[in-house]
């Protein structure tokens, strides 16, 4: 109806699960990420959970146009069945024949099993994915585990993936699916958009839709949508639509705050309340705070620190405001000013978590012990040596300036550490020494919850987090004769190599003539790289799509995620060594 008047192509905010409208926050880039790690494995079971509407299924969706060549997908969305009607719909979607009426599960598991075992045979990779997996009942999820059973000597014919609200990390945190739990070989929880990712949101899906109009959701109402909605996606897509709509009744040409709260009021059925009632309520709960944040203090202080538990306190609001004496054997003295009660995604145990205050920064260093550099050159020291380059910053200069000579540059990202894995390069990460001066830690390595550095210091991500300035550089290989951004319009040597680095990466074939010029063809087949990148697809190839190109055909080049063999840890030691 609205969509003329704003001058859409197509509806911006839907709820369905379109891969098109993705807008990949860092925690939606490390969620994909991890499935698609899981998928690349030898079997298992890989779990993504997250609040409804948090975008679990357009992941899933993106995901699916990911899926590599050999690979086969069986896709459920309906998982109330019984276990008995649970491998029916496995034959059905694998196009696997069986007779009726069906009444043995050993038969259709028989069926299952030599189905898989020729696909193996044929170096085919078969997948199951279960969409709302918290609706499966426990003999069911036992079904799975024992699907989980068909292998070969090297490898498990099945992988199974299962997408699902919260409540499925504690159905299989259960007793009897212990078994199950145990082969859980990456697992991920997805949390809403932060108040500093929902214009960038907003300005994703208008602009995919035909309008970038920067005025169309002003500051203030973004705001006002990020209260309403607390950063769900869904709800803010209910909510925009809406909004739209009340804006084009109203022919105007931008969503005001009294347009909002009324498409707010519309969708989730609430009543506005009196500003003076709300004051009332806002005030009692205030002081109720205050007084039982006073109360606490006085037992805090007498109660030993705990920095992890196994079940949610009785009362987290007790956790408001304190002062926390720990015991020194434990930890040095640490002021906080706010924390929530949160579950770990990896071990799903209650934890505290603590918003980092300067001083917390500081007392950081008492128990994580990075080795730091006060220069940021002789940081780089060990990026280079990755790289199989001997730098000395006394001897070489300026660590940016040396790279040029050997067809690298430095790339500066103002970004956290899903960013780095992203990029997946060796970095040097700006953080806070122990007097709260910036230093600079270099990391060679990421794991899931861990990080390696130069010194092989492995420390958590989590604490790592907490020193971080979210800044960091990283080194990548440029081709020759790169200059800048290459742009619809270029043409030469440098167009050629694009075109041919995207097809390598993509798996696709080009037949004819080398395409020396940057034409629209080519744009289109960039910009689908970096849709199934998670990139902004702008058909520009700027500094992180070349990284990404690169990470897929160059895989010798050093990276963060990739796994150091002996010889190569041997290399960069050799590199490090002092030089006589």
């Amino acid at each position: 109806m609205y969509n003329s008047y704003f001058g859409f192509s197509e509806k911006p905010f839907t709820i369905a699960p379109n891969p098109r409208y993705l807008f990949m926050s860092p925690r939606h880039q490390e969620a994909l990420a991890h499935m698609l790690y899981g998928m690349q494995g030898d079997g298992g079971v890989m779990v993504l959970t997250g609040e409804v509407g948090t975008g679990k299924t357009t992941i899933c969706r993106r995901l699916l146009e990911q899926v590599p060549e050999n690979t086969r997908i069986a896709y459920m969305i309906n998982p109330k069945l019984t276990a008995l009607e649970l491998l029916a719909s496995i034959c059905d979607e694998l196009h696997i024949k069986y007779p009726t009426p069906i009444n043995s599960i050993k038969v259709l598991t028989d069926l299952i099993n030599e189905h898989l075992l020729k696909q193996h045979g044929q170096g085919l990779h078969t997948v199951l994915i279960i969409d709302e997996a918290q609706n499966l009942d426990v003999s069911v999820l036992e079904q799975l585990r024992l699907l989980t059973n068909l292998e070969t000597n090297e490898k498990k014919l099945l992988q199974i993936m299962l997408l699902g609200q919260p409540e499925l990390a504690d159905i299989l945190q259960r007793n009897e699916l212990r078994q199950l739990a145990q082969r859980i070989t990456a697992r991920y929880h997805l949390t809403p958009l932060n108040k500093s990712e929902i214009n960038d949101y907003l300005k994703h899906r208008l602009a995919i839709a035909g309008n970038d109009n920067p005025q169309l959701f002003p500051p203030a109402v973004v705001r006002l949508l990020y209260r309403y909605t607390k950063g769900v996606p869904r709800l803010i897509n209910l909510i925009a639509d809406r909004a739209l709509l009340g804006a084009y009744s109203c022919e105007s040409k931008k969503i005001s705050l009294k347009i909002l709260t009324q498409a707010m009021h519309e969708v989730c059925g609430q009543k506005q309340t009196s500003p003076n009632l709300l004051w009332v309520y806002m005030t009692t709960l205030l002081m109720l705070v205050v007084g039982l944040s006073i109360w606490n203090i006085q037992t805090v202080s007498k109660t030993p620190f705990v920095a992890q538990t196994q079940h949610e306190p009785s009362n987290p609001s007790s956790l408001a405001v304190a002062t926390i004496q720990p015991p020194k054997a434990m930890l040095p003295q640490v002021s906080v000013t706010h924390s929530n009660i949160v579950a770990d995604p990896n071990t799903n145990d209650t934890v505290a978590e603590i918003t980092p205050t300067p001083e917390l920064h500081k007392q950081a260093l008492g128990f994580i012990k990075l080795p730091l550099h006060q220069n940021q050159d002789e940081a780089f020291t060990a990026i280079f040596a990755t790289w199989h380059i001997s730098y000395q910053p006394k001897r070489d200069g300026e660590a940016c300036i040396f790279a040029k000579q050997h067809q690298l540059h430095c790339f500066r990202q103002r970004g956290d550490i899903a960013q780095m894995r992203s990029l997946n390069r060796p970095a040097v990460l700006t953080v806070s020494d122990k007097d709260g001066q910036a230093a600079y830690v270099t990391i060679t390595a990421l794991t899931g919850t861990s990080a390696t550095t130069q010194a092989g210091v492995v420390v958590s991500l989590v604490q790592l987090a907490l020193q971080s300035h979210n800044d960091f550089i990283i080194l990548w290989r440029t081709p020759q004769n790169y200059t800048g951004p290459v742009r619809p319009g270029h043409e030469g040597k440098l167009v050629q190599l694009l075109a041919e680095q995207c097809s390598l990466a993509q798996k696709q074939q080009w037949i004819g003539a080398p395409r020396l010029k940057y034409d629209v063809s080519l744009k289109e087949q960039i910009k689908s790289f970096q849709r199934s990148q998670g990139l902004n697809p702008d058909g520009v190839a700027g500094p992180i799509t070349w990284i990404h190109l690169n990470s897929l055909t160059h895989q010798d080049w050093p990276t963060l995620q990739k796994p150091l063999t002996t010889d190569y840890q041997d290399a960069v030691a050799a590199t490090l060594a002092p030089q006589s």
